[in-house]
């Protein structure tokens, strides 16, 4: 059984600096926040194409790629807890939904209870509850 807890949300950033190489003064900085780790990873052709094309725009200087991440708080925070909120009553809406049309569509001789299928159905389901349940109290 996997628990959610918040302690593990960070936001990730990319940062591109431009640098004269005589007296250091920053030149131009590009700097995307507030990226989740699986977009940082998958366009980070893209942001190296942006440093790529700062170094042609700025030939004799220094151009400084970095990225990292940051632990969220404030406002960014409570709206990821409100949408991982949102997000577990709709999967656990549409699963009472295909339960109520599985069982109003039952025509097997044994009860719908005794399937396995149905009884796995109502595992995952009681374990969303459990999970929205402890979600709505770390909130």
């Amino acid at each position: 059984m996997t628990t959610t807890t918040y302690t593990a949300i960070v936001s990730h950033w990319v940062k591109i600096t431009v640098k004269s190489k005589m007296g250091g003064d920053t030149i131009e900085v590009l700097r995307w926040d507030n990226l989740p780790w699986d977009v940082r990873s998958k366009w980070s052709w893209y942001f190296k194409y942006r440093a790529a094309l700062l170094q042609v725009k700025y030939p004799k200087s220094e151009v400084d790629y970095s990225w990292g991440n940051e632990s969220v708080t404030g406002n960014i925070l409570t709206n990821i807890k409100s949408n991982q909120i949102r997000a577990k009553k709709g999967k656990i809406t549409e699963i009472k939904n295909k339960l109520e049309l599985a069982r109003e569509n039952w025509n097997e001789l044994f009860p719908i209870d005794d399937d396995e299928m149905y009884q796995k159905c109502m595992a995952k389901l009681f374990r969303l509850n459990t999970e929205l349940k402890e979600m709505e109290e770390l909130k």
